[in-house]
């Protein structure tokens, strides 16, 4: 396959680029995020993670255009185009849950995989949280947890801590 722009990180530069970000304190990562994005406007990693951010603040339409960017530039990058249709159908849900509407727009574009290509796993992983009480929760489950946007990891947390648990079989089918 030949991509139309030769913009994609190599993997080493990647693994910098988000080595930085990663150990940059939570507070100050807007504010790199920001000025890299000033310099290099193309850098996949960093309009990842200003779209994460503006997921939870609550931005979809901002999150849906730095996630196009970033799947773009960088194709390994399969959750991003997952978030890019959930962004836009959360902005037509408006005042829904992040939640149900990602969980709805991955049964509707047919389960797509993510979380499987290294370069999409280098930055999850810099990112993870740990999976405390996620061992018997489905895979998915499990593979929106490593997506770095708080606020749908505490929709998460709150779903499978819930006894309200059954409007999201997804998430809840054990692990097999």
């Amino acid at each position: 396959m030949v991509r139309s722009d030769n913009w994609e990180m190599n993997t080493r530069t990647l693994i910098q680029v988000v080595a930085s970000y990663a150990r940059c304190p939570a507070e100050a990562r807007t504010v790199r995020l920001t000025e890299r994005l000033r310099e290099e406007p193309r850098c996949a990693v960093t309009r990842y993670l200003l779209a994460c951010q503006c997921f939870d603040r609550g931005r979809s339409a901002q999150a849906v255009r730095h996630m196009m960017v970033a799947h773009r530039v960088e194709p390994d990058f399969q959750s991003a185009a997952l978030l890019v249709f959930a962004g836009l159908n959360w902005v037509s849900r408006r005042g829904a849950v992040l939640l149900p509407v990602l969980l709805d727009t991955w049964e509707e574009f047919r389960r797509p995989e993510f979380d499987c290509y290294r370069k999409e796993r280098l930055l999850l992983d810099a990112f993870a949280e740990p999976e405390d009480g996620l061992e018997r929760v489905s895979a998915l489950a499990r593979r929106l947890w490593r997506l770095p946007i708080l606020t749908l990891r505490t929709q998460i947390r709150e779903a499978l801590l819930s006894p309200e648990a059954a409007p999201y079989p997804l998430l809840t089918q054990p692990a097999m």
